[in-house]
């Protein structure tokens, strides 16, 4: 009994230092990036204002135009905003501690099923994986949506355990919250949901279609529920639906959000600067470039960050030919294929570590299964992380629009099947006789060969990390030899040697790529990690602040008026975030929204709501040309003197060219 307890008691010190490791990966120096994603900030500043604000998730104060993401994410960084005061930590916040106790949870997933010590090294693996790491610290709402859809996995699995319907309808119902997080992002671990509770031997096939048609609509309802009461209302009674052409939030779901993430096309824009502006045929013609971005990125070429702000992949191309930059494409995601995780230098060092050990740790889970007889809770639950793994892995090498932080759903399945499939492979050596003996040696072997080709591209990590990630695994294989040759009395030391190696191998390369975040600073606009941070830190491409130019338009603002009107969301955020006041995103986030017809427009200002408009002199013009036009007839431009200071002229990022902090043009509308 007392060896019992003091098992127990070891399992749950070893889970508070994961969770500690977490806690300080997460929330050391939480605030070091400002207000983070300056698109977001400012919308959580905006939505602090009033409820008609909150509900429709605003960009701006005066509730003209919406943010491209449903609210649920936003609503708890508002939350914490509001408790703590608005400050960038209090943003990152809610997103740290969905991730913190995404670990905790996925402890108790894995433990629950395959014992406390495939538990552990789950968690273990989840806490260190570094795009998790670079998502939780940021504005992002990525991590928020991984912790809801593992409560829904836990509510699913009770479902399977009890054979009640209302554990599943509350699974779905997570599901449907997580779709308010990040819409159809959310789906993906539907396909694992639906599977897992149709191997369940408890219930009958006509009660499991049952359950899963009534499961299934509650998904729908709740799914789409703030979608269509947005779009139920009148068009001049809410904000604009911003980046869609038709403002209505089930085709921001669906298209923006949804298809067109699959097939890279996105209907009456050329591109985004937020999400991936590059239309797929586009991206792929830069492909030859992004290959080599990862060691340039570490020699102090361009960022991430900047990448972004470029117009479209011709542009892209005539740069890095005139300035010898590398390029790659803004969705981070090279080449489509089955190998793209593998071979990415985008994708690799963010979550693909373990990837060969994970592929290997099907095989030895699944291992003399048999599909006529009833599976046991062991064999159900492999399969519900083997399909969650596979569709992201397969969603994520053929979608041609992502950045690399939206893989953080993947995170937690590779990580769950890593932990109960080393702790499988384990088991299989020591049983000697059995043909599975070998799996464990051959997972490691493969996956310390794959981290190893990863770190090789990093000059300067390239022997350190590889000497020891080399000697910690030539450790633990010679003492997994060791452990088949003794007998018991001498058994127990060699195993947690040849534990404890062999784990260390699998995380010494990512956990130095997770703390670069806290070491160098993070991507504000894109999370990432790894050491191109070190040269390219906070550079997002955004506008700076110009407190002379915000001096002079507060000091003509009229009260219940528009303090300024941008082209985009870009260049209003950190007005909103520096004054408060309403600040008018003509086009919505890139610029391209036809939110504003010129009717409108005269309308507004004949009513005097708005005075001012900040173009950049070579503003683009697409869908807003018309509103460009008519403000640039019919307006004054304001001499550079008075509103634009040496510091702001001085700050511009000339390496932009023309974009987001390309020469601005202060325009006053004077009634004639």
């Amino acid at each position: 009994m007392s060896q019992v307890k003091s098992k127990f008691k070891w399992h749950y010190l070893g889970l508070a230092a994961i969770l500690l490791l977490s806690i300080i990966l997460n929330f050391y120096k939480l605030g070091q990036e400002g207000y983070g994603n300056t698109y977001y900030s400012a919308a959580v500043k905006s939505m602090l204002d009033n409820w008609h604000n909150f509900f429709f998730n605003s960009f701006d104060p005066k509730g003209f135009i919406t943010i491209d993401k449903p609210p649920v994410g936003f609503w708890f960084q508002t939350l914490s905003a509001y408790i703590f005061g608005f400050k960038g930590w209090s943003l990152f916040l809610p997103q740290a501690l969905a991730g913190v106790l995404a670990v905790a949870l996925l402890y108790h997933l894995v433990g629950r099923v395959f014992g406390r010590g495939a538990g552990l090294i789950a968690a273990l693996f989840l806490a260190l994986t570094p795009i998790v790491v670079a998502a939780d610290r940021t504005n992002e709402v990525d991590s928020m949506l991984m912790f809801v859809t593992l409560i829904a996995t836990w509510a699913i699995s009770k479902a399977v355990e009890q054979s009640h319907i209302k554990w599943l309808v509350l699974a779905f119902f997570l599901v449907g919250v997580g779709f308010n997080i990040k819409m159809m992002e959310a789906f993906l671990v539907l396909p694992a949901f639906y599977l897992f509770y149709f191997i369940s031997p408890k219930l009958t096939w006509t009660k499991k279609l049952v359950h899963l048609l009534v499961a299934t609509i509650v998904l729908a309802v709740v799914s789409l529920s703030w979608s269509v009461i947005v779009d139920s209302i009148p068009s001049d009674q809410r904000p604009y639906v911003g980046s869609t052409q038709d403002n209505s939030m089930v085709t921001l779901a669906i298209g923006y959000n949804g298809i067109n993430r699959l097939v890279g096309q996105q209907r009456g824009q050329q591109g985004n600067f937020h999400m991936g502006s590059q239309q797929g045929q586009q991206t792929n013609g830069l492909n030859d470039t992004s290959r080599a971005r990862r060691n340039a990125g570490f020699n102090g070429q361009l960022s991430i960050g900047q990448h972004m702000t470029i117009r479209n992949a011709k542009f892209i191309r005539d740069m890095s030919r005139n300035a010898g930059n590398h390029f790659s494409g803004y969705g981070q995601s090279g080449n489509t294929g089955l190998l793209r995780l593998f071979t990415t230098p985008e994708l690799d060092g963010q979550l693909s570590w373990l990837l060969p050990g994970v592929f290997i740790s099907i095989v030895a889970l699944l291992w003399g299964m048999r599909f006529r007889v009833p599976l046991d809770r062991k064999h159900q639950t492999a399969i519900l992380w083997t399909v969650w793994v596979l569709t992201m892995f397969i969603f994520f090498s053929i979608a041609k629009r992502f950045s690399s932080y939206y893989m953080v759903m993947l995170a937690p399945g590779i990580a769950a099947l890593a932990g109960a499939g080393f702790k499988q492979m384990w088991n299989q050596w020591r049983a000697k006789e059995k043909k599975e003996t070998w799996f464990l040696p051959f997972a490691l072997v493969c996956t310390v060969i794959f981290e190893i080709s990863i770190v090789w591209k990093y000059p300067t990590l390239r022997a350190p990390l590889s000497i020891a990630i080399g000697v910690l695994a030539l450790l633990a294989l010679i003492c997994l030899l060791f452990v088949q040759k003794l007998n018991a009395p001498g058994k127990k030391g060699i195993s947690i040697i040849a534990i404890m190696a062999g784990v260390l191998a699998l995380v010494v390369a990512p956990t130095a790529w997770a703390i670069t975040p806290i070491e160098y600073g993070g991507s504000v606009t894109k999370p990432f990690a790894g050491p191109e941070l070190k040269t390219q830190h906070g550079r997002d491409g955004m506008m700076a602040s110009n407190p002379k130019l915000e001096n002079f338009l507060k000091s003509n603002y009229r009260e219940g008026s528009y303090l300024v009107a941008t082209l985009n969301a870009t260049t209003a955020a950190p007005i909103i975030l520096d004054t408060g006041l309403p600040v008018m995103a003509l086009g919505g986030f890139m610029g391209n929204d036809p939110a504003l017809t010129v009717e409108k427009l005269q309308k507004l200002v004949n009513d005097g709501q708005i005075h001012y408009f900040l173009l950049q002199e070579r503003a683009f013009g697409n869908q807003q040309s018309a509103v460009i036009n008519w403000i640039k007839t019919n307006c004054l431009v304001v001499p550079a003197d008075k509103w634009q200071d040496s510091q702001s002229k001085s700050s511009q990022d000339p390496s932009l060219m023309g974009f987001r902090n390309s020469s601005m043009m202060l325009y006053e509308y004077v009634k004639k």
